[in-house]
């Protein structure tokens, strides 16, 4: 049976007023109080501007700044019925202005659209709900565990999650099993043999298993205890039927403390197992901050970060290896915007001490600024068949700008530089680099809530 063109556009008509009439029915019907689902659909928009004249790593004297307009487009869609069961949908796509072609092919290359966040909710009782499916791992500061909101992509994991809480006490488990058939298996989901798993372009472990306890000591003060195991396999090829799964397993605890004019927090963590390349680990991560609010406007913040690491250069390669490694945390908010350091370019597996001093205001609700400033040093011997290098790696200064319009929008704006020294650009391999870098970026982000609904 043919239908014309006039009658395939009727037809989108049709099916677009049907649409209509059921969204508009349900947000007219959301005044009843015996309505046991509810919906709530979000959007959002976020274009990012940015210059990195010496962003991730120092720029060679000849090389040209990058210059680029990225873009998140997110949409939200949570769904729950009673208090049984919640459901979130959150599709997305990221991409560069002017990647995809004009006009657009058949396959939409360069447009596709991928899933942030995919997960059903189950409430079990009043205490215990267990969540299924493509979600966020964030757990107390985003040291170890953290969304890392600030790339564009964000981070999630496919896992199955226990929650418990009750009265001042909150328990968190995840499990996750993955595997990866594009790499080695030709994309083939059907595959009938094969366990090997490989992380290219995929997710870094092949499995986790993690416990996280908090607890709230009184009003102020807030304990946490994380334990961690995490599977790593790097077949290479199909061939490489005896790749071993290399166990990583992670312990910390945190103390926060929030007071009225004071507040702070002292984290510790200890690394062992192997990492990815089999060698036996023993590292560790300390850090340690107080702040003071002046005022409901201004507060400032000292702290320090030492991370451990592996001498670099010497003469005999190490039999265990000392790089602790914070594999899901989010770097851009402790290490300095420009993410010299676990994040984008690495820098050996040498270990770092970074101190720093945070300053912030807020003239205005709709109006807020930070100035940032980090003195870093390498906590490893570093030498070459040369010469020995200094600990100094250099200062960075972090200055961001925040406005708010409006409840659903945001324009930020930020400028950041380092000064350099040899031995971060012997630690990147970037010798000759003029010894100041800078980026510099501009941030929109629209996020109005188009439906909320209650049926």
């Amino acid at each position: 049976m043919n239908i014309s063109s006039s009658a395939k556009i009727d037809l989108k008509s049709s099916v677009l007023i049907i649409f209509s009439l059921i969204f508009s029915f349900s947000a007219i019907s959301q005044t009843t109080d015996s309505s046991v689902n509810n919906l709530k659909v979000q959007i959002q928009f976020r274009p990012k501007l940015e210059v990195r004249d010496g962003a991730f790593r120092p720029l060679a004297k000849k090389e040209e700044p990058a210059v680029l307009v990225s873009e998140r487009i997110r949409l939200n869609i949570n769904y729950s019925y009673k208090n049984i069961f919640t459901l979130k949908i959150s599709p997305q796509t990221v991409g560069i202005w002017g990647q995809a072609n004009a006009v657009q092919g058949v396959e939409n290359s360069g447009n596709k659209i991928a899933l942030f966040e995919a997960w059903t909710n189950f409430n079990l009782s009043n205490t215990w709900n267990i969540k299924l499916g493509r979600q966020v791992i964030s757990l107390d500061d985003e040291r170890f565990f953290g969304e890392l909101d600030w790339a564009q992509g964000g981070r999630t994991h496919d896992a199955l999650s226990f929650l418990y809480k009750k009265n001042n006490v909150n328990v968190k488990s995840y499990f996750a099993f993955n595997q990866n058939y594009k790499s080695l298996y030709n994309n083939n989901s059907y595959n009938p043999a094969g366990n090997l798993y490989n992380s290219n372009d995929a997710v870094p472990y092949k499995t986790m298993q993690t416990l996280w306890v908090g607890f709230n000591a009184n009003a102020i003060s807030t304990f946490s205890f994380l334990f961690t195991n995490i599977g790593l396999q790097q077949a290479a090829n199909l061939n490489n039927t005896n790749a071993a799964v290399h166990q990583s397993q992670t312990f910390g605890i945190n103390y926060f403390n929030a007071g009225k004019t004071t507040f702070g927090n002292l984290s510790a963590y200890w690394q062992t197992g192997k990492n990815i390349a089999g060698t036996k680990t023993q590292a560790f991560l300390l850090a340690g901050s107080i702040g003071y609010k002046f005022s409901n406007k201004t507060k400032i913040m000292v702290g320090t970060d030492w991370v451990s690491g592996n001498d670099i250069g010497q003469a005999k390669p190490p039999t265990t290896n000392n790089a602790f490694t914070p594999y899901f945390h989010t770097g851009h908010k402790f290490y300095g915007n420009m993410d010299y350091y676990f994040a984008g370019n690495g820098h050996q597996n040498a270990g770092l001490s970074d101190s720093y001093l945070n300053l912030q205001c807020t003239p205005t609700k709709k109006l807020n600024a930070t100035i940032a400033v980090h003195q870093f040093y390498t906590t490893n011997k570093i030498s070459s068949q040369l010469k020995n290098y200094s600990k100094n790696l250099g200062q960075e200064l972090d200055f961001s700008l925040q406005y708010k319009p409006n409840s659903f929008t945001s324009l930020s704006c930020g400028y950041s530089f380092y000064v350099t020294t040899p031995t971060i650009h012997y630690l990147k391999n970037t010798t000759g680099s003029k010894d100041y870098q800078q980026w510099l970026w501009l941030s929109l982000n629209v996020t109005p809530t188009l439906l909320i609904s209650k049926f």
